[in-house]
């Protein structure tokens, strides 16, 4: 669903005193999905976050693909990722402003991984550029029990 579509009653994701943050800078290089992925398996395999592994891995994947595609060979992505006992938030940051397509005729919008992510996450959307010091980011949540 794109966000601008999206129902506007959504369920807080609510940062508990447990929560974890874990952070990765990648150079946006061909590899840096693979080692996105491979920093969500790592973090999530032995948690009570694992059934929600298999999806997290998926769109982080899709979201550095996108962000990789859109930032300078000369810089980095930045990988940030808040785990809470019900679910998980994973935020990505590129160097070019993220755009979210419209949606196309049918209220889908054109980009695969958008799709995805609309598709699968609990909630998605963009962080403006404001709230970081670099340009916006991509951001989903998973939630177990959903």
């Amino acid at each position: 669903m794109h966000p601008s579509t999206a129902p506007v009653t959504r369920t807080r994701f609510h940062v508990s005193a447990g929560a974890r943050p874990y952070v990765l800078t990648a150079p946006s290089t061909p590899t840096a999905p693979k080692a996105a992925r491979d920093f969500v398996h790592a973090v999530l395999r032995r948690t009570a976050l694992f059934p929600l592994l298999d999806t997290a891995v998926l769109l982080t994947s899709e979201a550095v693909t996108r962000a990789h595609l859109h930032t300078p060979h000369t810089a980095d992505i930045l990988l940030r990722m808040l785990t809470t006992g019900h679910g998980l938030r994973i935020s990505v940051h590129g160097r070019a402003p993220v755009r979210i397509p419209p949606p196309a005729p049918g209220g889908q919008p054109d980009d695969y991984g958008v799709l995805l992510t609309g598709r699968l996450a609990d909630d998605w959307g963009t962080t403006p550029p404001e709230d970081l010091p670099r340009p916006a980011a991509l951001w989903f949540e998973l939630r177990l029990g959903q």
